[in-house]
């Protein structure tokens, strides 16, 4: 026994005096080194309480929205939804207020889930922006129903997977910067009605098809943003353009001389008149590179100036398939057909929706040592980034277009007949309507 770990913990001569100088220097560093170390851990963990706290103070509500059975307008109602959602942003809390006092942007979950061959449309909000929502809901949607319902979560189990039910799914990141857009509801849009394209008609289709245990969730998490995206997208087109990004001078204790010459010019002044090196640069300055554009990169400048112009929100795009364990095993084919539902809305110029590798559950995203352990452990916490609305930590900026685009209620043309409408709009009493006390 004694030789085997002899021969297991064995190290080369080559190696003692590199691992002797590395012993010596963390022996001189090692005070310096662990305070920092802990110190970001106690940081991180300081900010995840915070948040944590933050959404157990929310009282969120879970409202059912019920479509009416003809609805003749295009995702633009939808659209409005969404404007209004961006209503409760703060314009940005002070250093006190987010790190102290813990607050945090509000934000809503748009959920539509799949069951027992019925799909239902679910809006979960604060209790404070209810009525704003239903508002927002109804002046475009008159005919809508929205009533409370018990969260259809607390039925479920703390904790997935189990023995019984076993969980799949994925989140969708962009793969380009977020100021390049994706394809969106105008796309697909056409004067007349039966060849209009409804974008969601594919992902609402096998969602009706659920029966027994499976269900099917859709979780749309929008976080109103602030202007990063019209930074980032200045950036990137003028970088397209050509054009040199103004640095603000950074103050200095030193006076400020300006010789007309950088001190890289002076180290060449031996060899390259300082005259010469400005013509250049002038040279440069004055070449006119929006007109050596190519038309693909003209269209995508404007594209991006578009998106910039809406309002944006930090979006977290998150699927999930629940099925019995022993039953269909299907969990890696609705994944596959979540993800084909997202590509429609990919393109090969501008931007496209990708399944995150760190969160995707099929059996194919894992290699390597305790394969199954790895993969029951990333369900788990793909299920409680669900069941508590988790942000991603880099969510991709969708504008109000693209939300629209990817949630929004089926067209009359498209909707299936397993999706729940409203035959008839439950009608408020008349207000001069006498009362029996």
């Amino acid at each position: 026994m004694s030789q085997f770990f002899s021969s297991l913990f064995y190290v080369p001569p080559q190696l003692v005096p590199i691992l002797q100088s590395i012993g010596t220097v963390w022996g001189w560093v090692w005070w310096i080194v662990l305070p920092i170390i802990a110190a970001l851990i106690f940081w991180e963990t300081y900010l995840l309480y915070l948040h944590v706290r933050f959404l157990q103070s929310i009282n969120w509500v879970v409202l059912e929205i019920k479509i009416p059975k003809n609805v003749l307008k295009t995702p633009k109602a939808m659209e409005q939804i969404f404007a209004a959602a961006h209503a409760p942003y703060s314009y940005g809390y002070n250093w006190y207020q987010t790190y102290i006092q813990g607050r945090d942007e509000y934000f809503f979950s748009f959920e539509l889930v799949g069951r027992a061959g019925e799909t239902h449309f679910y809006l979960r909000t604060p209790d404070d922006y209810r009525k704003m929502m239903e508002s927002a809901i109804y002046g475009q949607y008159p005919e809508a129903e929205i009533v409370e319902v018990e969260d259809y979560l607390h039925s479920m189990p703390h904790i997935l997977p189990n023995r019984d039910l076993d969980v799949s799914g994925f989140e969708e990141i962009f793969a380009k910067p977020s100021p390049y857009p994706i394809r969106t509801y105008p796309m697909f849009e056409d004067a007349i009605e039966e060849r209009r394209v409804d974008t969601m008609g594919s992902l609402l289709e096998a969602m009706s098809k659920m029966g027994g245990d499976q269900q099917f969730w859709y979780q749309l998490i929008v976080v109103p943003a602030g202007f990063e995206l019209q930074e980032e997208g200045e950036k990137i087109i003028n970088k397209m353009l050509g054009l040199e990004e103004k640095k603000e001078k950074k103050p200095s204790i030193f006076p400020n001389f300006d010789l007309g010459i950088s001190l890289e010019e002076a180290v060449r002044a031996p060899f390259q008149h300082p005259g010469e090196a400005h013509s250049k640069k002038d040279e440069k300055k004055e070449k006119p590179m929006r007109f050596l554009m190519s038309p693909s990169e003209k269209a995508i400048t404007e594209a991006i100036q578009m998106k910039m112009g809406k309002f944006a929100f930090e979006t977290t795009m998150r699927f999930l398939y629940i099925e019995r364990r022993g039953e269909t095993r299907e969990g890696d084919k609705h994944a596959m057909l979540a993800h084909g539902y997202v590509r429609q809305f990919n393109t090969h110029d501008m931007n496209q929706l990708r399944p995150d590798s760190a969160t995707t559950s099929a059996s194919y995203a894992i290699r390597g040592l305790f394969k199954k352990l790895r993969l029951r452990l990333r369900k788990r916490i793909l299920y409680e980034r669900y069941t508590h609305l988790s942000h991603q930590s880099k969510a991709p900026l969708l504008n109000i277009e693209e939300l629209a685009t990817v949630f929004h209620f089926p067209v009359t043309a498209v909707s299936t007949s397993e999706l729940e409408k409203v035959e008839s709009r439950k009608g408020t009493p008349p207000a001069a309507l006498p009362v029996v006390e």
